[in-house]
């Protein structure tokens, strides 16, 4: 299990933290109901290729582990950029692993459109990383990490999903904000 490290330099305890595989999980979840909402309010969306994303979306973690930006913030300016270039390093890797030259050619288009974010799919597919994030930290509540522990996060989160122009994305981020505040 490779634990979301993010969760860990946040105080969550080991046995509690989500694991790369789970937050991929849920994102694709997330994800694909996103994608279905605006479907059926007659926008056009290519769901497949949200999955496809949303599945794909963390894979070079599996060599690289998670690196969090709290993490990054020791290597200072230039901590973000590293990230970048080990990632991309490993997800190269992964897909030239891969033997079908057109799967190869699918899977660098997918990554390259989601690090883009510029369009619908790779946007919904962002969202539902961040929305997974803002159900994670209320999941946390529930078994008692106090909130100020992850208001920080909280906070950021929220507000970077407030730049989407999804109409099932505000939706949902107002459901969630509804269960955070209930959530003591």
């Amino acid at each position: 299990m490779i634990p979301r490290s993010g969760w860990i330099s946040h105080g969550v305890g080991r046995h509690d933290v989500e694991s790369v595989a789970d937050h991929t999980f849920s994102t694709s979840i997330l994800a694909l109901g996103l994608a279905d909402m605006e479907a059926r309010n007659g926008r056009r969306v290519d769901i497949e290729r949200v999955l496809r994303m949303a599945l794909l979306h963390d894979l070079a973690e599996g060599l690289t582990f998670d690196i969090s930006k709290s993490y990054l913030e020791y290597l200072g300016k230039r901590g973000e950029a590293i990230k970048r270039q080990v990632e991309l390093s490993a997800w190269k890797h992964i897909v030239e692993s891969v033997r079908s030259k057109s799967i190869r050619a699918e899977y660098a288009k997918l990554q390259s459109e989601f690090n883009a974010e510029a369009t619908l799919e790779s946007e919904i597919v962002h969202a539902a990383d961040k929305l997974d994030i803002l159900f994670q930290i209320i999941a946390y509540l529930r078994k008692g990490y106090p909130k100020r522990m992850l208001s920080d996060l909280w906070t950021s989160t929220n507000r970077s999903l407030a730049r989407f122009e999804i109409p099932s994305v505000n939706s949902t981020r107002k459901i969630a904000v509804r269960l955070y505040n209930a959530a003591g």
